[in-house]
């Protein structure tokens, strides 16, 4: 027997069964994790009694049912309680208020009520918990009224998350007094009354969530007195009144859902105070007026989307659109806007979905609208457009859903379902026979696209169940239903997204099974997005690594289709890199955790180049594509554009021309030359991730402007002047030694070697891979510090960081194809 065993690691594996009552014989145990296993049955009510000594208990992500022990609260020592994700019922004991020491308590996503007096008198019995900094209970069957004693828990609560339940009742005042919370979710639930004003108390509030209830009344004032404040979510209620002028007080303002309330009046010239606005959603209010040209000019780093459909809003639309350069979608339609579409709306190049319908827009359709080369939809319908729309169409070069029924005045091409333009030479008809013709014309036009929408979409839809079951049959991955994917995700809530990309949208979901998991939503008016998921669907049964993100199941419907993949709970390696709250404005990722991250990658790509059935170029590894798990094991993820080689070379793809993809800054310019497919690519962009993340500075950040770029940046100041290119906070916590300064240089010049220009200089990833693995040994005072130090000198005697000659790690065997 392990007697004095105390930390005990067994998550994410495949364990099932129950937790085995033997294990609490440990009686010296500390930390007991099995998270993220098919674990069931009830919690031991032994754990309780017999781990005394317990501080942390991670069970999250498994089927356990039953109660929560009360026994739980002789735990005297216990600071961490994961329990979420599970199928726990019953009600919270009473008993975890004696847990003085409790900092994070985690029991969201169960099947757990309130008592028989429908109340949350736990809550209550929690504030003896004084240590107490995280509260989740979210997505339980908790009804009842929040106690006025929730503004008693401790005052070093910052993050509380009580969003779908069925809790109801007004916002306690009391609540206000929970002045550290950084974190406040209160959506989808039953709230009513008025939010309540001593929520200008929140002075360090950062995200704010109290969406789908049935809040009335106007929106605090006070709500700009929350300085920090980055998101606000109040959509989905009963709000009426005006915007207060006050909400861009907080100018950390990023997001802002304001859309199905009651809202009036005019949209507030203030909102330019938002100058860091990434998304903002108006929608389904009453509001009415001139839409401002102040703040459609200030929105310049609006990233997502801007949507204003569905008031009354008249007037024009300003010539200032152009300066939402970076919106992936804009909607404004439903709304009283009169006038032309401005020719500057053909600036927003980086959109994606463009909805100006129901309004009473007039004149042609400008040609500055083919410039949005990112364009996927368009609906300019029911308006007064008039005009003839060329054969060719409106974007004769690519294939743009584009609406535009109900604009009578508009002729051109069937594919537009347009009438055709008059021919000047055609006799005339009467105006009864104009009359005649057109009611039958209409009435045929209608029942025939009646029929052949019918049959085509039978036949998709037999086309995609066999697809899906063929996916499915060969690859032996679970079936989702459309109806689990949306419990999942909560609707496709925005507060499960986790990111959004060319070709769809991730959002975070919890399955039946409680389990967590990532949802990949692929974009069906894309066609590139179709094409990368079959692409994906390719690889499903033919990669599996323990750096390669998971895809557990696969999805296919009419109107639906996308991956199912692991959750990887530490996010990705760019928002590490560059976190977004601003009192965390600095990379906490040290040379260590920077190396063990580059050597997991690098694992990767070696199995995907070299150790994979069919080799697979990944075509666009940058940082938002590395994933981190609970243990911060990096994961390649995201394979929408890779590159299935068809013949045995290592080098090239030869057969598949390669059109510029991936993102710039990372692509290896031998590709804008012309060159085909090759892993070498691959190691180009594995280089700028090393050099990135070494610098914390982006390969298209604003001083790489003409012919400097990251990578002359670093060689200009490698290897003697670091400090200068060296990221500060890494710099500072660099020790003083000169072993771990060595090791800086390397990794610096491995990260230049894989970016160097000529693809014949660039080493390969399995030598990458042995080198990396030895210098985290060195790092970490391992036995082979002595031999890493005669490899990598022979390397810089032999390769210079200007690329100009071929060294140990330089030379390879096969020669490139470029």
């Amino acid at each position: 027997m392990l007697t004095h065993l105390r930390l005990l690691y067994l998550f994410e594996n495949n364990l099932s069964g129950t937790i085995p009552r033997s294990l609490t014989n440990l009686s010296k145990l500390n930390t007991l994790s099995l998270f993220e296993n098919q674990i069931s049955g009830n919690i031991p009510w032994e754990i309780g009694t017999k781990l005394s000594d317990l501080k942390l208990l991670i069970l999250w992500g498994n089927q356990l049912s039953g109660d929560i022990p009360n026994s739980l609260g002789n735990c005297s020592s216990l600071e961490i309680l994961y329990l979420d994700a599970n199928q726990l019922g019953g009600t919270v004991p009473m008993e975890l208020g004696k847990l003085n020491f409790l900092a994070r308590l985690r029991l969201d996503s169960n099947k757990l009520v309130s008592d028989n007096t429908n109340t949350l008198a736990f809550l209550t019995a929690l504030t003896n918990c004084s240590h107490l900094r995280e509260l989740a209970l979210a997505n339980n069957s908790f009804t009842g009224i929040l106690p006025t004693s929730i503004g008693q828990l401790s005052s070093n609560l910052n993050a509380l998350a009580l969003q779908g339940n069925m809790i109801s009742g007004s916002l306690p005042q009391q609540i206000a007094n929970l002045t550290n919370l950084t974190y406040l979710n209160l959506g989808n639930n039953l709230f009513s009354g008025n939010n309540p004003s001593g929520i200008k108390r929140f002075h360090v509030l950062e995200e704010l969530f109290l969406r789908r209830n049935n809040l009335e009344g106007a929106i605090p004032s006070e709500i700009g007195q929350m300085q920090h404040l980055g998101l606000l979510s109040l959509h989905h209620n009963q709000l009426s009144g005006k915007i207060p002028d006050s909400v861009c007080q907080s100018q950390q303002l990023r997001r802002l859902y304001l859309h199905h309330n009651k809202l009036s009046g005019e949209i507030p010239v203030s909102l330019e105070g938002c100058q860091k606005l990434e998304l903002l959603d108006l929608s389904y209010n009453k509001l009415g007026g001139k839409i401002p040209v102040e703040v459609i000019a200030s929105l310049k780093n609006l990233q997502f989307y801007l949507n204003l459909s569905w008031n009354s809003l008249q007037g024009t639309l300003p010539q200032e659109m152009s300066k939402i350069v970076m919106a992936q979608a804009i909607d404004i339609s439903g709304n009283r806007l009169t006038g032309v579409i401005p020719i500057s709306l053909g600036d927003c190049t980086a959109l994606e979905h463009l909805n100006l319908s129901h309004n009473v827009f007039v004149g042609q359709i400008p040609d500055s609208l083919s410039k949005l080369r990112n364009l996927l939809e368009m609906d300019l319908s029911f308006n007064n457009f008039s005009g003839q729309i060329s054969e060719a169409g409106l974007f004769p070069n690519r294939t743009v859903v584009i609406l535009l029924m109900g604009n009578t005045g508009l002729c051109g091409p069937k594919i537009y379902s347009l009438p055709p333009c008059p021919n000047l030479t055609q006799r005339k008809h009467s105006p009864l026979k104009k009359v005649v013709l057109s009611v039958v014309g209409t009435i045929g036009f209608v029942l025939c696209c009646f029929v052949i929408g019918i049959l085509w979409r039978l036949k998709i839809s037999r086309q995609q169940v066999r697809t899906s079951s063929f996916i499915f049959r060969m690859l032996g991955y679970p079936k989702f239903s459309h109806q689990d994917l949306v419990i999942a995700t909560s609707g496709f809530d925005e507060s499960n997204l986790l990111g959004v990309g060319n070709f769809g949208s991730v959002y975070k979901g919890i399955l039946r099974d409680r389990k967590i998991v990532a949802i990949k939503i692929f974009n069906l008016q894309n066609e590139e997005a179709q094409k990368s998921f079959k692409r994906v669907c390719k690889l499903l049964g033919r990669i599996r690594h323990r750096n390669l993100i998971r895809i557990t199941s696969a999805f296919f419907y009419p109107d639906l289709k996308g991956l199912v993949l692991v959750f990887a709970c530490n996010g990705s390696l760019e928002k590490h890199l560059y976190p977004d709250r601003d009192d965390e404005g600095f990379c906490k990722l040290g040379l260590r955790e920077c190396l063990s991250i580059a050597v997991d990658v690098a694992h990767g790509m070696e199995y995907l180049h070299h150790n994979c059935p069919l080799q697979i170029v990944h075509c666009d590894l940058k940082p938002s594509n590395v994933l981190l798990d609970a243990n911060m094991t990096a994961l390649v993820t995201d394979f929408g554009i890779s590159r299935l080689t068809t013949t045995n070379s290592i080098d090239s793809l030869s057969t598949t021309t390669f059109a510029l993809r991936g993102s710039i800054g990372y692509i290896a310019p031998q590709y804008g030359l012309g060159g085909n497919v090759s892993i070498k690519g691959d190691v180009y962009s594995y280089g700028i991730l090393i050099l990135e993340m070494v610098t914390r500075k982006r390969p298209s950040d604003d001083m790489f402007v003409g012919d400097m770029s990251l990578q002359k940046w670093v060689r200009s100041a490698f290897p003697d002047r670091l400090a200068e290119i060296v990221d500060s906070g890494l710099w500072r916590d660099m020790n003083e030694n000169m072993e771990d300064n060595k090791c800086l240089i390397y990794f610096i010049h491995v990260g230049l070697l894989c970016s160097s220009e000529s693809p014949r200089e660039k080493p390969s990833i399995i030598d990458i891979c042995n080198t990396l693995e030895m210098l985290k040994t060195s790092l970490m005072g391992g036995a082979a510090a002595s031999n890493i130090t005669s490899i990598i000198s022979e390397l810089l005697e032999n390769t210079n960081p200007t690329g100009t000659g071929t060294g140990t790690l330089a030379s390879d065997s096969q020669s490139s194809t470029f």
